[in-house]
């Protein structure tokens, strides 16, 4: 297997999220969409500004919004006066297109594809709907669609490739995105964590190699970062085992053999024991 990589030593792009900045205005979300051709999706009534509730084959970008508390700071004649203070945040979202994608490791046909710009895409020509890449990706981010072939984002490669952004960092009117090589992404990724601030996606792991999608904030939003990554970006277990497994299977190897000839020998024998079981209840 050859050596995974990290967005130090990948190449290609990044983007920068800065929470700070973000006003939920969800221009992003209507330009990936727009510039996409996904077509729009009934609303309904919902408890929270987030619409659609979660990304889907032709959601590809959501705006997530969270609720919590942030530290607040008074001045008054008697000297300064904190409290803490209910806040709304929002947490734009799409795939992370991890330098070493789970779920391009886990598809069987090599559907999906990482551009020299970093980009992880999946081809539809390919794509047989198996489902796999939806199980392995940390994020939950591939979405099975019509034809049951799967769709997320495409880091707008093909923008890219042209020397344009992505749509939703073009639109941003709050300059939320700062987008750019991935190494000076990383740089000032780094340089905002050292300020103390929150970051997310700086370090790399052995199971996605990191994320070129960082996000940042202060002490004020950080609470939308920890609830909305609280589950996503954990390793999947069924990935890690099968990335174990299939390399038995595919080389032949004698222990792989040895392990499917016990599990078919216990199976036997459990199935013969029951077998023994009943003839001697049937004889008595």
């Amino acid at each position: 297997m050859a050596a995974r990589r990290d967005l130090s030593s990948a190449g290609g792009y990044a983007v920068l999220v800065n929470l700070d900045r973000c006003v939920g205005c969800k221009a992003c979300q209507v330009a990936c969409k727009d510039w996409n051709a996904r077509r729009a999706i009934e609303t309904y009534f919902s408890p929270t500004f987030t619409y659609p509730q979660d990304l889907a084959s032709e959601s590809w970008k959501v705006v997530f919004f969270y609720e919590g508390k942030t530290k607040k700071a008074l001045l008054t004649p008697a000297g300064e006066v904190a409290f803490m203070q209910v806040d709304v945040a929002a947490l734009p979202f799409q795939c992370m297109h991890c330098v070493d994608p789970p779920c391009a490791r886990a598809c069987p046909m090599k559907a999906i594809k990482v551009t020299a710009e970093g980009a992880v895409v999946i081809n539809r020509d390919e794509c047989i709907g198996c489902g796999y890449c939806e199980t392995a990706c940390p994020y939950h981010v591939p979405r099975r669609g019509d034809g049951g072939k799967y769709y997320k984002c495409t880091f707008c490669v093909d923008r890219i490739q042209n020397g344009l952004p992505p749509s939703c960092v073009e639109v941003c009117p709050a300059g939320v995105f700062t987008f750019g090589r991935a190494k000076d992404i990383l740089e000032q990724a780094e340089a905002a964590a050292a300020q103390g601030k929150t970051v997310y996606g700086l370090s790399a792991d052995s199971y996605t190699g990191g994320a070129r999608w960082i996000y940042v904030s202060s002490d004020r939003k950080s609470f939308a970062m920890r609830a909305h990554f609280a589950e996503r970006g954990k390793p999947v277990l069924t990935q890690q085992l099968r990335e174990i497994i299939n390399p038995l299977i595919t080389y032949g190897s004698a222990i792989g053999a040895v392990a499917l000839a016990l599990l078919a020998a216990a199976t036997w024998r459990k199935k013969r024991t029951g077998e023994k079981a009943s003839e001697k209840e049937k004889a008595g």
